[in-house]
Order: C-alpha cells, then sequence, then structure tokens
C-alpha cells in the first residue's frame, strides 16, 4: 500500500501543460544579464561604440500584429548613447516557426517606423536609432531576405531610392520663367504655384498672357488641364465674381471651346452637388445636395448661354426670357462685355 502511494505521488499530472519555448526564451531574454549577453555578442562594433549596454532596459510594448503572435514574438530594449544620453532602441524579433517567413524584412521596417512614430508623436526632434535584430531557431534553413531591397524586383534600385533623398519640386523656389518653358505641365505647376498667392482672375489671365505654347498644347489634349483647374478656380470665387471668370475665358477661346469647358464646369457642379446629398446618407440630404449643385450648375449655363446671346446682340428683354436671368442681371453681364 505504500509502494502504491509514493508511485502515485511521483506521477506527474496528466493535464500538466507543455511550456511554448518562445515564452521561456522570451522571458529569459528580458532579464538584463541575458540583454545584455545577447547584445555584447551580437551588435556591431559600431553600434557597441555608441551605446552603453549597461544602461539596457526591457521596454513593455509589442509591435507584432494580433494575428502574427503565434508566429513572433518581440522584445524591444532600450540603451543610452554615450554622447548624448537620448535613448536608441533595440528590436529584437524572435522567429520560432518551423517555416521561414519571406516578408520578415518587410515587417522589421514596418514595425520600425511604427516604434519612430511613437517615440516622436507630440514631440519635437528627431528619430531615435533603431538597431532590428532577428532570433530564429525554426527547424527550415534560414532562406529569408534579411534586407528589404531584396524583396524588390530590382533591388539596387530600390536600395538607391530608399537611402538617397526623395526627389524634391519646390515650385515656389522655381523661377516662373523655368515653369513656363515646360510646354504641357507648365499649365499645371503654373497654377500649383501661384494659387494661394494670387487673385484668381490676374492668375488666369496672366495663364492666358504668358503660357500660349501650354495651352495650345492643351487643346490637342481636349484642354485635360484647363477643364479642372477652372473648375477649382471657379470654386474658389464668390458668386458674384464667377461671370468675369467665364468671360475671361470666352475672350481667350474660341466661342465653341469656351462654351463647352464652361458647361463641363457646371455640369461638375451638378455632380458635386449629387455627391455631397449622398454622403449625407438620408434621402433629404440627397435632395438638398443635388439642388444645391443643379442651383449653381444651371445659374452658370445660364449665364453663359446669356452672354454668348449678348455677344450677338440679342435684344436683352429676350435674353431675360429664355435663360429666366432678371433684366438687372443681363444688363450688368452686358456692361461687361
Amino acid at each position: 500500500m505504500t509502494n502504491k502511494k509514493d508511485k502515485t505521488q511521483n506521477q506527474r499530472p496528466s493535464t500538466r501543460k507543455h511550456l511554448k519555448s518562445d515564452n521561456v526564451f522570451k522571458g529569459i531574454m528580458a532579464e538584463p544579464l541575458a540583454a545584455k549577453e545577447l547584445l555584447e555578442e551580437y551588435l556591431p562594433d559600431n553600434i557597441k561604440a555608441i551605446v552603453d549596454i549597461d544602461t539596457v532596459k526591457v521596454e513593455k510594448e509589442s509591435y507584432v500584429e494580433e494575428s502574427l503572435r503565434r508566429q513572433f514574438s518581440d522584445l524591444l530594449y532600450t540603451v543610452k548613447s554615450k554622447n548624448t544620453g537620448e535613448n536608441a532602441f533595440i528590436y529584437v524579433l524572435c522567429e520560432a516557426q518551423s517555416s521561414v517567413d519571406p516578408l520578415i524584412a518587410f515587417r522589421l521596417w514596418k514595425y520600425t517606423l511604427l516604434l519612430c512614430e511613437r517615440h516622436i508623436k507630440g514631440k519635437k526632434g528627431k528619430f531615435p536609432l533603431v538597431y532590428p535584430m532577428v532570433i530564429y531557431s525554426g527547424t527550415e534553413k534560414y532562406t529569408a531576405a534579411t534586407n528589404l531591397w531584396d524583396l524588390f524586383e530590382i533591388p539596387h534600385v530600390a536600395k538607391e531610392i530608399f537611402t538617397n533623398d526623395f526627389k524634391l519640386v519646390d515650385l515656389q523656389s522655381m523661377p516662373d520663367d523655368e515653369i513656363i518653358r515646360k510646354n504641357h505641365l507648365a499649365l499645371l505647376e503654373y497654377v500649383m504655384k501661384h494659387i494661394k498667392t494670387r487673385d484668381t482672375l490676374q492668375l488666369w489671365e496672366d495663364i492666358f498672357r504668358l503660357l500660349g505654347a501650354a495651352i495650345e498644347f492643351d487643346r490637342h489634349q481636349d484642354f485635360f488641364y484647363i477643364r479642372r483647374l477652372l473648375w477649382y478656380s471657379d470654386s474658389r470665387l464668390p458668386e458674384d465674381r464667377q461671370d468675369d471668370l467665364n468671360r475671361l475665358v470666352m475672350d481667350n477661346l474660341s466661342e465653341s471651346e469656351g462654351t463647352e469647358i464652361m458647361r463641363t464646369i457646371a455640369d461638375k457642379y451638378i455632380d458635386e452637388g449629387i455627391a455631397i446629398g449622398e454622403a449625407r446618407g438620408v434621402a433629404i440630404g440627397k435632395n438638398e445636395g443635388i439642388a444645391i449643385g443643379e442651383a449653381r450648375g444651371f445659374a452658370q449655363r445660364n449665364i453663359q448661354v446669356a452672354t454668348n446671346m449678348l455677344r450677338k446682340n440679342t435684344d436683352p428683354k429676350f435674353v431675360a426670357s429664355v435663360t429666366g436671368l432678371s433684366i438687372d442681371d443681363i444688363l450688368r453681364l452686358k456692361n461687361k462685355l
């Protein structure tokens, strides 16, 4: 009987769970002793020269997506810079799965940028130094790319793009003469540069005066830029000045071209009104949006029609009866011709 009792006491409970190796290793590496030894062993000399490993501290934050927690575990160490005393970060990603993740280099970049974003949020200054490290204990041979560039179709070009300065097109410092020489693109760049610093009507007067070559090129592209830029410009003008823009367009383009372009602008107001109404998500909002868009669009069309009729010396009363505009509005339009 005694032997039976001893045998029972020595047995492990059948329900006892096995400890996960990644949790065990992560727990060990979270201890200062293991952290220091890990960094002493694997940090490159140029990094060890600028950080104080004795100041290593484990942070509580994880950057691994929830869906990948079973695949990866991560540790974040902070160490002080020897020169500035600021924190530098050592980000350690542990990959314990049996199959190698081919996107590990991409994930490291993403997690590193998230770390930088968290660090800089609400603060001024520069990003901290972040050194990524992967500890792999899977059973397959490790074959994943160890840098981001090798994930691209043309690695050496990708590396050049990411490690060089981005291309800056600084329109504000670019002389107008340089912009004007660019043929078609000149229309877009000239408006982008001056739309917030010049009176809108003056801006378009300058465009028609200076950018003749670009306008001619745009004519062969069905006024690709002018249609869109005029619509934007028109939306910035108060209603009592919109007919001045209409006149400016009619004076500088043929009658058929100007009428068609201004009709396009009117149609865009109608479409915009419908979109505004639909965005509100209720029938009354949609109807109001359509009404707003149609009202502005039809007003633009009526002004165009009236202007064209007056240019042909049509009787103002007849113009008013056709367009629905008041006699006073018709006379104001006539005086501006």
